[in-house]
C-alpha cells in the first residue's frame, strides 16, 4: 500500500492505493483512472460515470487539474511513514498558469472579495479557452497579468488571501 496526502485548495485528503483497492479518507472506492495519451489526458471511470481529466505537473509536488472547465491545483505528498507536515496555507491561493497561453480576460481587480470557484482569468491556448477558477475564497491580493499577457506554464497569475 502507498499512502499519499492530497491538498486541493483548503481541502485535504488521505489517499491509499494498493494493487487490489483504493481508499480516500478511509472509504473504499471502485474507480479506474485510464491514461488517454501522453499529454496528461485521463479518463476517470466509476461504474457508468465518466469524467475526462487534464493533469499537468507544475513542479514542487503540485499538479494543475482541469475537469469540466474547472481548474484546480493539487499538492501531492507521498507518505514517508513520519508525521506529515502541514501544507503551506500561504500558497493555496496562488493561481499559476496550468499551460502556456494568452490572457483573454481578467474578471477581478485587487481588493475584490471572491468565492471559491469564481472565474478569475480566462486563458487561451491553441484556440481553446480555459476558465481559471479561484481555488479558495478570499480577497485578491495581487494580479500579475493583463489582457493580452503571454504566459509561460507555471507563471503566477493571481494571488488570493
Amino acid at each position: 500500500m502507498t499512502l499519499y496526502y492530497v491538498s486541493i485548495g483548503t481541502n485535504e485528503y488521505q489517499v491509499e492505493i494498493s494493487n487490489i483497492h483504493s481508499k480516500i479518507n478511509g472509504e473504499s472506492i471502485q474507480a479506474a483512472l485510464v491514461e488517454l495519451g501522453e499529454r496528461g489526458l485521463y479518463m476517470l471511470k466509476k461504474g457508468t460515470w465518466k469524467r475526462e481529466l487534464h493533469v499537468q505537473p507544475q513542479g514542487n509536488s503540485q499538479y494543475s487539474m482541469n475537469a469540466n472547465g474547472k481548474n484546480a491545483i493539487a499538492k501531492v505528498e507521498k507518505s514517508n511513514g513520519k508525521v506529515r507536515k502541514k501544507i503551506n496555507k500561504a500558497d493555496t491561493g496562488d493561481m499559476n498558469a496550468p499551460i502556456s497561453g494568452v490572457v483573454v480576460k481578467v474578471n477581478v481587480k485587487e481588493g475584490d472579495q471572491i468565492a471559491e470557484g469564481d472565474v478569475v482569468v480566462v486563458l487561451e491556448s491553441m484556440k481553446m479557452q480555459m476558465l481559471m477558477r479561484a481555488p479558495v475564497s478570499g480577497i485578491v491580493k495581487s494580479i500579475n497579468v493583463n489582457f493580452g499577457s503571454q504566459l509561460a506554464k507555471g507563471e503566477l497569475m493571481v494571488k488570493i488571501e
